[in-house]
C-alpha cells in the first residue's frame, strides 16, 4: 500500500513564534546559544544587537572593505554580494542608520579606490556603486547634520578619486554629490525661517 503523501509546505513565522512562545527563559537562552555557535554571522548579528560598540561598526566595515576590494595579491574574488549583505545584516541587527550610511559610504570608497588604482572595469560594479550612492541619497535627509558633514567629506573624496574613472561613474558621483549639496542649504534656510 502506498505510503500517505507528505505535506510540502514550509514552516513559517508563525508557526515558528508559536513554538517559542512555549519555551522557558532557559530553553530560549539555550536555543540562542546555539544560534550563536552555529555561525559567525549570527554571533555578529547577536553581539551588534545586544552588546552595540563602536568595534561593531569596525568589524563589518572591515568585512565590507575586504569583500570589495580585497589584497590584490591574495586569491579572494571581488564580492559585491558578501558586501551587500553584510551592510543588509549590521542594518538589520542594529537598526543604526548611521552606521549602515557608514558601512555604504565604505563600500563605495573601497570600490572606487579598486577601479581607479587596478582599472576594474564590469557594468555590474559600477551599478552597484551607484546603488550604494541611490541608498545613501535616500537616507540623507534623515542623518543626524554631524553625519550629514562626515558623509559630506568622504563622498567629496570619493567624488575626486571618481574622476580617474570611466564608465560614467564620475559624472554619476558629480550629479548625487550635487543634489545633496544643493539640499543642505535649503534646509538651513527653512530652519532658520521657522527659528525667526
Amino acid at each position: 500500500m502506498p505510503s500517505a503523501p507528505v505535506s510540502q509546505r514550509q514552516p513559517t513565522w508563525a508557526d515558528i513564534k508559536k513554538k517559542l512562545e512555549a519555551f522557558d527563559q532557559k530553553g530560549l537562552v539555550g536555543l540562542v546559544h546555539d544560534l550563536y555557535e552555529a555561525s559567525t554571522a549570527n554571533r555578529r548579528f547577536l553581539q551588534a544587537r545586544l552588546l552595540p560598540s563602536q568595534s561593531a561598526v569596525e568589524k563589518y566595515r572591515r568585512l565590507v572593505a575586504e569583500a570589495v576590494f580585497p589584497d590584490p595579491f591574495s586569491r579572494r574574488r571581488v564580492s559585491l554580494r558578501d558586501a551587500t549583505a553584510a551592510i543588509t545584516e549590521y542594518r538589520r541587527s542594529t537598526g543604526d542608520l548611521v552606521g549602515t550610511v557608514d558601512l555604504m559610504l565604505t563600500f563605495i570608497e573601497a570600490g572606487t579606490e579598486q577601479a581607479a588604482d587596478l582599472g576594474y572595469r564590469d557594468e555590474n560594479y559600477f551599478s552597484a556603486l551607484e546603488n550604494k550612492l541611490d541608498a545613501i541619497a535616500k537616507s540623507w535627509r534623515t542623518l543626524p547634520a554631524e553625519a550629514r558633514a562626515k558623509a559630506a567629506a568622504r563622498l567629496a573624496w570619493v567624488q575626486r578619486r571618481a574622476q580617474q574613472i570611466g564608465w560614467g561613474f564620475g559624472d554619476y558621483v558629480d550629479e548625487v554629490v550635487a543634489r545633496l549639496n544643493a539640499a543642505e542649504p535649503r534646509a538651513a534656510t527653512r530652519r532658520a525661517r521657522h527659528a525667526v
